[in-house]
């Protein structure tokens, strides 16, 4: 880690300054000390740091994770389900809005479906267990997703965009739980799915199985055509309860997915093709992995709208009507960056890419509206836009020189809620 890397440096200066003074004349004894010395001070620097981090962090996790507010949002309460997606038999968190408490005051359900045996998966994936990090994110077995566990799905007219998701590598149905709830918020049903392919943290399977984090259990084709089946038996009336199947407008499900989920939702609208049934109306793509899918699959054949953080920005990530999220890391289209203070999650982003300058809260809201206006309307809405029903095509271009209404779209022109979220058309 840095703190190694640190000491490292540390011990090459003290080296060539301690040989240096041994030229001018010290003795061999003098040198051994002086070298002693400067490594015990370095280290002490260095494990003094590691311990402040730790005991600063540990205490920070308090009173976290934070849960975005629903600013300006369509609806007000959002209830959360968990099924079993029939075929398949994976399993899946619907969030949808639904009837808000007379009395305001509902049981939430928790943010993590299985708790501690969740976050432990979460945290081994990024061997937070190995160095003693894992407290980062124990703390999310015990916090609450915001959502009313089965509540009765809100009389909708019209009827309600679908989008049925797929996680990351690594991911599972849970780790964008805030961000599913927004989405809601804004006037669409969405079901998360939690991949059977060995790819999710951990999962259990139908017969009861826990099926840890396991990328080698199938080949790379394998594991993508088993997500493009399950995308394929969640996107129809029959894997949804009635109730919620039934505010549905079929018209207009859409596949989507986080980083490689991605790919599995293109490989998910050839599944469909296969099967002969209808195409989705489009595609949601947040961070889109696309070089780990087949490169004859990762050409859109439906309206897309790719949302891509400044990383993937920077490495040329293009897929569909492109949008560059200024500020965002790929741990923003995700729960990550909320899941404790700014600091702990910007200082971890000098390892893994979990939070980038974009305020979090205002980034979930703002890319939930942006993403249920354009399931509202993809063929009319090629551009972002809180406000508008449609809009001229999107005209690559850079923040300076571009019109907000074809290229650029600030979320605060629209709603000072979302404190200034910029995105940026790229393609």
């Amino acid at each position: 880690g840095r703190p190694l890397l640190r000491l490292r440096l540390s011990l090459l200066t003290a080296l060539a300054a301690s040989g240096w003074t041994f030229a001018a004349g010290l003795t061999e004894q003098a040198f051994v000390e002086l070298t002693r010395s400067s490594l015990l001070r370095t280290a002490g620097l260095a494990a003094g740091g590691a311990v402040a981090f730790r005991t600063g962090a540990a205490i920070s996790v308090i009173g976290q994770p934070r849960m975005p507010p629903l600013p300006s949002s369509k609806y007000s309460s959002v209830g959360t389900r968990l099924v079993r997606v029939p075929g398949s038999g994976c399993r899946a968190r619907i969030f949808y809005p639904c009837e808000a408490p007379p009395d305001g005051s509902a049981a939430q359900a928790p943010y993590l479906t299985e708790g501690r045996a969740t976050s432990d998966g979460m945290a081994s994936l990024v061997a937070f267990d190995k160095v003693g990090l894992s407290f980062l994110l124990a703390h999310l077995a015990t916090a609450t997703s915001g959502c009313v566990p089965e509540a009765p799905v809100v009389a909708a007219v019209p009827k309600l965009p679908l989008l049925v998701y797929s996680h990351g590598f690594g991911g599972n149905m849970d780790m964008g739980a805030y961000l599913m709830r927004s989405m809601a918020a804004a006037g669409a049903i969405v079901v998360a799915l939690e991949h059977m392919d060995g790819t999710a943290s951990r999962t259990v399977l139908p017969d009861g199985e826990i099926l840890p984090f396991s990328p080698g259990m199938l080949s790379a084709h394998d594991q993508l055509a088993c997500r493009a089946r399950e995308l394929a038996d969640a996107a129809q009336p029959g894997a949804l309860p009635s109730d919620i199947a039934a505010c549905v407008d079929w018209d207009r499900f859409f596949l989507g997915g986080h980083s490689y989920g991605g790919p599995a939702a293109l490989a998910g609208c050839q599944e469909l093709n296969r099967r002969g049934r209808s195409p989705p109306a489009g595609l949601v793509l947040h961070d889109p992995a696309l070089a780990m899918g087949p490169a004859a699959l990762m050409t859109p054949k439906v309206p897309t709208r790719s949302y891509v953080s400044d990383e993937y920005n920077r490495a040329g990530v293009r897929c569909g009507d492109t949008f560059h999220c200024v500020g965002a890391f790929h741990g923003n289209f995700v729960d990550a960056a909320l899941w404790a203070p700014l600091w702990v999650m910007r200082t971890l982003s000098l390892v893994i890419p979990a939070a980038g300058p974009v305020e979090p809260c205002a980034f979930h809201n703002a890319l939930a509206r942006d993403n249920v206006a354009f399931m509202s309307d993809p063929v009319g809405r090629t551009a972002p836009g809180a406000s508008a029903t449609k809009s001229t095509p999107a005209v690559p271009g850079n923040i300076a020189g571009a019109n907000r209404g074809d290229a650029v779209w600030t979320a605060a022109a629209a709603d000072v809620d979302d404190g200034g979220v910029v995105f940026e058309c790229v393609s």
